[in-house]
Formats: structure tokens, C-alpha cells, sequence
């Protein structure tokens, strides 16, 4: 099972493809199909341990990832990710 460490809001095709992209050039693996992720109307969310790319499709977890200081635009996480 995963951890999602952080979710990321990406509007549109476009958007969408890029963090898509950005991610797999990390070396981050996913389990759905690259055109489910990019058409997607739902936030990604990020295992930074495992290294997973995912779909968060439970408003729920949206939610208290939100409230809990979680929900990070790209650029936000490209600091993260380069301070570790």
C-alpha cells in the first residue's frame, strides 16, 4: 500500500501532461493508464518513498490532505524534492 505524501491540482490536458511527463522522468511508476492520469478531472497524488504517481479519486482524502497542509502545486514539490 501506498502513502500519499502530497497531492497535486493539475487542470487540463495539457497541465496534466506535463506533471505527468515531469514525474516518469524521475523514474515515478504508475498503475493506470497514461491517458486515464492525463484526462483525469481528479488530483495526483505522490509516494515519494515508493516513488508512485496515482489518481486521488476519494474527495475524502482530498480533503484532509488539504487541510492538513498536503495539497502542493508542481512547483512546490520540485523544491521538496530537490532539497532530499
Amino acid at each position: 500500500m501506498n502513502t500519499i505524501d502530497y497531492i497535486i491540482p493539475a487542470h487540463g490536458v495539457i497541465e496534466r501532461a506535463h506533471v505527468y511527463n515531469y514525474f516518469h522522468k524521475l523514474g515515478y511508476k504508475d498503475a493506470l493508464e497514461r491517458d486515464y492520469m492525463i484526462h483525469s478531472l481528479y488530483p495526483f497524488g505522490i509516494c515519494i518513498k515508493k516513488k508512485h504517481l496515482l489518481v486521488i479519486e476519494s474527495g475524502t482524502n482530498c480533503f484532509y490532505m488539504q487541510k492538513s497542509g498536503r495539497l502542493k502545486t508542481l512547483e512546490e514539490i520540485q523544491e521538496i524534492l530537490e532539497k532530499k
